[in-house]
């Protein structure tokens, strides 16, 4: 199934190895998505400025040099045939990634996790995680290791809600982690993590019998509204790679993660608000802050960023009117 048309790959050159390169390679051969890898020259330091009078020549220089760097990792891909596209972006990164991705229509974002000098200190980078804020498409944070051999891929998924956002999240989560476990020869997990809303309050304070009856009530329904799921894609709550997990999901995800060898997570970050530029969900963002391994985060078709897409500048200085529309 060819699930992206056109894939962006945010890489850092200053890192030694660029794990996402390949992988995006072939992400895109399964897929015959166009190409494109970016680099970004941030702006200069308010105080670098003051003391540094040729800061703007400087800053047109790194331009040139992370030019050359991207031409140098596009180099070996364009000899094997494939059309790739590179580009210098300039300002904030996050920014810039995302305006490159409304001005492109990507469907795709591949980044590494944290990048070279990234001030945050959780396994995902500040751009990392603003990109998985606002950026209008798919986002794959891949660790920063040798090119990915994914063992073991885990889908997150929520039927439970009944909300229609949900319900796109999860045909979207089941479909790539299907994919990316079929590609890369892989164990799938399915995840639904649940919890009865004020259970501990709960417990204790009524009858023993009515808290458990409550329970298994709740499971039941759960794993009803799951199994309903599961049959679309012609398998059942029964099966072996199917795991509904009791707690609460920012703690029992991350446990499974790491106590099966997960190295690849797919899951949904939008919380439910339905309004323009809806951020990541909190539960997503608990998630986020145990988690050890890639993550490919998918978004509802009605996420709209609050990320414009403005104009391009080259290397030259040269303004462009390439100006794209916003995501929808």
């Amino acid at each position: 199934m060819k699930q992206f048309a056109k894939i962006l790959v945010a890489t850092d050159t200053r890192l030694d190895v660029h794990p996402i390169i390949d992988e995006a390679a072939e992400v895109a051969r399964q897929n015959g998505a166009s190409l494109k890898i970016v680099d970004v020259v941030p702006e200069i330091p308010w105080a670098a400025r003051m003391m540094v009078k040729d800061h703007e020549n400087i800053r047109q220089l790194l331009g040139r040099e992370k030019q050359e760097k991207l031409d140098a990792l596009a180099a070996p891909l364009r000899d094997q045939g494939m059309d790739v596209e590179v580009r210098v972006l300039w300002g904030k990164t996050s920014v810039e990634i995302i305006r490159e991705v409304l001005r492109g229509r990507h469907d795709l974002v591949l980044r590494v996790a944290k990048g070279h000098d990234s001030r945050h200190k959780g396994f995902f980078g500040t751009t990392g995680r603003r990109l998985l804020r606002d950026c209008p498409c798919a986002v794959w944070l891949v660790a920063a290791a040798n090119t990915p051999e994914y063992k073991h891929v885990m889908g997150c998924i929520d039927t439970s809600t009944g909300h229609e956002l949900d319900a796109e999240l999860n045909h979207k989560v089941y479909e790539l982690a299907s994919t990316i476990s079929r590609q890369h020869e892989a164990r799938r997990s399915i995840i639904h993590a649940w919890q009865i809303e004020g259970e501990e309050l709960l417990n204790g304070r009524i009858h023993r019998e009515d808290f458990e009856r409550m329970r298994q009530q709740h499971r039941d329904y759960v794993e009803g509204v799951l199994n309903k799921f599961l049959k679309s894609h012609d398998i059942q709550t029964s099966d072996a790679d199917i795991h509904m997990l009791k707690g609460d999901p920012a703690q029992v995800i991350p446990s499974f993660a790491e106590e099966h060898g997960v190295d690849l997570i797919v899951m949904g970050t939008v919380a439910r608000s339905g309004l323009t530029g809806m951020l990541i969900g909190n539960t997503a963002e608990r998630i986020l802050d145990d988690l050890k391994c890639s993550v490919l985060a998918v978004k509802p078709d009605s996420f709209v960023s609050p990320i414009k897409a403005g104009e391009y500048i080259d290397v030259s200085g040269k303004r462009s009117n390439e100006v794209g529309r916003e995501a929808k």
